[in-house]
Parts: structure tokens; sequence; C-alpha cells
């Protein structure tokens, strides 16, 4: 009787196990980027939108107001306890952002009819009369504000990635000779103001949000208090030395530093809402800030920074979004941000 011949199965040697597991990491090593930047191409679309609908809300105001909303609407209340308002110089870091006046045109008219314009954008019913609900209405998180590319901020308040020009000037500004950009905290500006162009002026940007960390200096996201300016040092378009003889003065005081850049979208302070366009996007210059009292509440060099590579989002006059390179040239970049220049800025 013959006896069939049976075929000797083996199994993968350790050797073959090794190769094939590999392999598989290597694949996957060279997917997950591809992946990765598939991720960001769509999130960076999605802010790149984002700052569309803010440029149609603000030809939108315009178009109602026959203006553009103020850099610091209002300003509100004394402080506890006292219906006195305050709607003088000097109060405005208690007003109201650009971002809370263009609320009825991003679909938000509900949340705005709901917030007390007499009162500071910070203050709650627990600590104003009459009553406010400002507080606990700042806290919305409004997703046309924030841009998906950038970390998430650990606080209950609603977030903002997206900041308004002030031009290439120090941001908040009592003389009108240096209020040069198309928002301002004093001065109110309109699309007939604009004589540089819609298309050849910076309206808005971004910014990247802190970390509200004050134990930990991070630079861009963080900005140094109590810096004054060096002396000479130009007011409107300073020069490239100038700044980074100012960067490093500020690289000398990181341990008093804040980190609350884009905390709220209803505060009209610098890295809150606004910013300048004194160098182009994410510099390596420290971001400063010439006071020491407040959370932006002054003068400074604010410059706007995101996390995208190589660039950054820029909302122009004319409501086109263009993406501006961190080499653009330093003083095309401040002749950008003036309204009423009459710079010859050519090609971008």
């Amino acid at each position: 009787m013959q006896i069939p011949f049976q075929v000797k199965r083996r199994g993968f040697t350790l050797i073959e196990l090794l190769v094939v597991i590999a392999i598989i990491a290597i694949l996957i090593a060279l997917l997950l980027p591809a992946v990765q930047q598939a991720r960001e191409a769509a999130r960076r679309t999605q802010c790149r939108n984002h700052l569309k609908q803010l440029g149609l809300a603000l030809h939108n105001y315009h178009d109602t107001f026959n203006l553009l909303p103020q850099g610091v609407f209002g300003a509100g209340t004394s402080g506890t306890g006292s219906p006195t308002y305050h709607t003088g110089f000097g109060s405005e870091w208690q007003g109201h952002s650009v971002q809370w006046m263009l609320l009825p045109y991003i679909d938000q008219a509900s949340l705005y009819s709901q917030l007390n314009q007499n009162h500071a954008w910070q203050e709650d019913n627990s600590t104003i009369a009459p009553p406010s609900l400002n507080n606990t209405l700042n806290n919305t998180k409004i997703a046309p504000y924030v841009c998906p590319s950038d970390i998430k901020m650990n606080t209950a308040e609603g977030t903002n990635n997206y900041v308004f020009s002030t031009g290439p000037n120090l941001g908040w500004t009592d003389v009108a000779a240096q209020s040069v950009g198309m928002f301002s905290r004093r001065f109110s500006k309109g699309i007939n103001d604009i004589l540089d162009g819609t298309s050849n002026t910076i309206a808005a940007s971004e910014i990247i949000k802190s970390d509200l960390d004050g134990n930990t200096y991070t630079f861009g996201a963080d900005f140094v208090r109590s810096q004054a300016l060096p002396s000479g040092f130009n007011v409107v378009k300073p020069t490239q030395a100038q700044l980074q003889a100012y960067s490093a003065q500020c690289a000398g005081g990181t341990t008093n530093h804040i980190s609350s850049a884009g905390q709220n979208w209803a505060s009209p302070m610098m890295y809150d809402t606004l910013f300048t366009t004194l160098a182009p996007p994410n510099p390596k210059f420290h971001t400063c800030h010439i006071g020491g009292g407040g959370r932006g509440d002054g003068q400074g060099f604010w410059p706007a920074r995101s996390r995208h590579t190589g660039g950054a989002h820029t909302l122009m006059g004319d409501g086109a979004v263009r993406f501006i390179g961190d080499n653009t040239d330093l003083v095309l970049y401040q002749n950008l941000g003036t309204i009423a220049g009459n710079e010859t800025v050519g090609d971008f």
C-alpha cells in the first residue's frame, strides 16, 4: 500500500517576520506625513474661508453704517457696583472689539442682541448694576473666529485667531497722524478713507493663541511686558535695525510676560483682536508690550503669526484673502498696512 505524499508546511521564520514588520513600518512612515498634510490642507482652507467670511461681514457692516467698525467701540462702566458709563478717552480697555460689532453679519444676531454695549466686555451680572450678561455671553465659542490649525486654549472664554490691522504703527494710539491703518481705537474709518485702494490694504490677518502659562515664556505666542521703546524708534514704519534692536531688548525681559493672546473675541485689546503690520508674518522678533499694566491695552510690537508653514492668511480691504509669506519685504508689508500712504506696492 502506498503512503500518500504529504507536503510539509512551514511557518514564517523570525527573520521573515521582522522584514514584513519593517516594510509595514516604512509604509506607515511614508503615509503619515501625507495624511497629516492632507488634514492641514483642509484646516488651512477652512481658516482661509473664515477670513473670507469676516471680509464679507466687514463690507456688509460698511453698507449699513457707511463706516468700518472702530477698533474699540464704546467704553463700558467705571467699575464694580457703579452704573456710571465711561465713554471718554482712557477707558477703551473696557470697550468692545470689531468682532463684537460684526456678530449680526456672521449669523450671530441673536447673541449680539443680548450683549450690553453700555457695559465693559468682561463684566458680569454679579459685579455691576444694572445687570449685564456679557461675561457669560463672551464665553460663547464662535467657529468663524477660530483657526483649526492652531492649538486649543484651555479656557472657558470664547477664543479668537483673527485680528484687524491698525497699520504699521504701535497699535493703540491717541494721535490721528499715527492712525494709519484700517482700524483704530479712537478714529473711525470708511472705504473712502482707503486712498491706496482696498486691494492694496491689509484689513486683517492671523495670530496664534497663547497657552495661559504665566510661568513659561513661549516665543511668538506670549508677549513681553514693560519694554520702553529705544531712543529714536520710529513710531510709524520703523526700520529693520530698529525692530531688531527692540527685539533684543525684549529678549532680556521675558520673565515678565503674559500668555493671553487670542483669549477673547470680545476684547478690543492688542493681540486679542488687533495687530500691527510693522513686520511680515511670523517674524523672528519678540512680541512686546510697551506698558505693563494690562493684557495688550497699549502700544508695542504686535505682528501677525500663524501655525501655517511659510506665512499667514491675510484679508485685504476688498475682501480677497491672500497668503502672505514670512519672507515678504519689510517695507512692502508696511506699505500694505497703510490706507493713505500713496506708496507703490507692486506684486506681492
